[in-house]
């Protein structure tokens, strides 16, 4: 366990490269100062939640793209084992109950892969600090019913995924996980809204994944199916955007 650090990503990386660290081996900071999210976003971190990072064991190259999406199938489960309704927002968010409550990201550098995992147990982001008007709003788990501290839900957490993630990378291929991972997507057959670089947000159904982990999508007006490999989306209630032309 660490204390206040820049990141738990940034305490865990050199202890990895130079083997004091093995798989499954981690770091639990208390704060951090320079936490980070996808697309290197800041990632608040005040006392009371989970900031970690997790040595992971080598895979099949195959299954690289995967990685971000199998944390989140592993996580949710455990979510759910705990009683909460989890899902996974693509590529990697975990929400409960419509609200995001944690994130993962993964970071492979000179052959080590590590995991940068938050989650919020106590505290969460208030609505003016979100990104961008169609973020999902934060939640917290305490609000939902979980009631361990930092320290328990995370010893308990990498013995489950621990589990979970090498029961999943037995499957037998890309394609049998990400079939797996798929019902545990948030909207799944619902219509969402996507961003993608500079496009203009444009709207689909999300049908699922493909096994290198691209979310597939139907964009308005059946122009047939299209791959996302980054973007971001976010639910459709009312007002649809235009598909891409």
């Amino acid at each position: 366990m660490s204390g206040k650090c820049s990141s738990a990503l940034d305490v865990a990386r050199p202890l990895a490269e130079n083997t004091m660290f093995g798989a499954w081996d981690s770091v639990l900071a208390v704060s951090q100062w320079a936490g980070r999210g996808q697309l290197r976003r800041q990632w608040l971190s005040p006392p009371g939640n989970v900031y970690a990072a997790l040595v992971l064991p080598p895979v099949p190259k195959e299954y690289d793209t995967l990685l971000p999406l199998i944390l989140g199938y592993c996580i949710a489960g455990f979510l759910r084992y705990k009683k909460l309704d989890a899902a996974i927002k693509w590529p990697n968010d975990l929400l409960v109950a419509e609200q995001k409550v944690g994130g993962i990201l993964v970071e492979e550098r000179r052959g080590v892969a590590l995991a940068g995992i938050g989650l919020n147990l106590v505290s969460a982001p208030p609505p003016d600090m979100l990104r961008e008007a169609h973020a999902v709003p934060a939640g917290y788990l305490r609000a939902h019913g979980l009631k361990s501290g930092p320290l328990t839900l995370w010893a308990e957490l990498v013995d489950f995924v621990k589990i979970c993630y090498e029961t999943t990378l037995q499957q037998g291929s890309p394609g049998n996980v990400a079939a797996m991972i798929e019902p545990l997507l948030c909207w799944l057959g619902e219509t969402i809204a996507i961003r993608d670089g500079d496009e203009t947000p444009w709207t689909a159904r999300l049908a699922g994944l493909a096994q290198d982990g691209a979310l597939r999508v139907m964009p308005a007006g059946g122009a047939g199916e299209r791959l996302l490999t980054s973007g971001g989306i976010w639910r459709v209630r009312e007002h649809p955007l235009k598909h891409p032309g």
